[in-house]
């Protein structure tokens, strides 16, 4: 059997540089649409295999959807160049097949005993799943915010990606009375960052961006050659570096009519989730 989804693309707001202290991050789908489809191959017995590179990730998943009575081999098409991008793809589509969304009440174990980069991506599908905005947080799962921003973003994304723990764990050996403190702050920037979503205050949004930015940079997790090189449109709410350990890049919150420079994409953002093209 095969099955074509439409999956949007979805990409973090706030949080991303500190998940790994324990922080909340919030998520948005945008209205770039990946086809894929899901090919299913019988396999004898309850075997179950799926296309997941990430060995958490892919033990996680296929827990889920063999609860769910799902055997066999599980195939997506196409495979993106990079592995985070086709595990991305892959969580979010096999979810959707198992009619799994981020309401899930076992969502918060699973969430909590999975590795940095295997977090961010079964995340980041779970809000692929609901479309919109969703906070989450290790320990207490996600939650969809009622809300919307009438703005533009703008991308530009690297292939590489960094593992933050090392940096943030000698942040917090070299100055121990300071980093609690701070990670608290970077915490209730994602706190704010979702009461400006329920307003509808994309300016305050971006001040939000270039705030976490700068304090990545002060961690160093990002350089200030990065923040130099993340230019702003002109007339632009704000702008961030996006440093996690399963994407890199750049983001600029733009008023919809401000056009992209050359080198970013330009995305608006949607309510709408993954959902079935054609079933054969």
């Amino acid at each position: 059997m095969e099955t074509r989804l439409a999956v949007p693309f979805s990409v973090p707001l706030l949080g991303d540089p500190f998940t790994t202290v324990k922080n909340p991050m919030i998520f948005s789908s945008i209205d770039f649409f990946v086809s894929v489809t899901v090919r299913s191959v019988p396999l004898p017995g309850p075997e179950l295999i799926v296309p997941i590179f990430n060995p958490q990730l892919r033990r996680t998943i296929a827990q889920i959807l063999k609860k769910r009575g799902i055997s066999g081999q599980l195939l997506i098409s196409p495979q993106p160049g990079g592995k985070n991008e086709n595990d991305f793809l892959a969580t979010a589509s096999l979810l959707y097949i198992g009619g799994i969304d981020n309401s899930e009440s076992g969502l918060p174990a699973i969430l909590d005993r999975v590795d940095d980069r295997a977090f961010f991506i079964l995340s980041r599908a779970l809000t692929s799943l609901s479309g919109g905005f969703v906070v989450c947080r290790r320990g207490e799962g996600l939650i969809s915010l009622d809300g919307c921003l009438d703005a533009s973003i703008h991308l530009k994304l690297k292939g590489s990606v960094k593992n933050t723990r090392p940096q943030l764990n000698l942040f917090s050996s070299l100055f121990p009375d300071l980093a609690e403190p701070l990670w608290h702050l970077t915490g209730h920037l994602v706190l704010e960052g979702g009461k400006a979503i329920r307003r509808g205050d994309s300016e305050t949004m971006g001040k939000l961006l270039n705030l976490e930015s700068s304090l990545a940079q002060s961690v160093g997790l990002v350089k200030i050659g990065d923040l130099c090189r993340t230019a702003r449109l002109k007339g632009s709410y704000g702008k961030k570096v996006m440093c996690s350990n399963a994407m890199r890049g750049e983001l600029i919150l733009a008023p919809k009519e401000i056009l992209p420079l050359p080198s970013y994409q330009s995305f608006h953002f949607t309510q709408e989730g993954v959902h079935e093209v054609e079933k054969c």
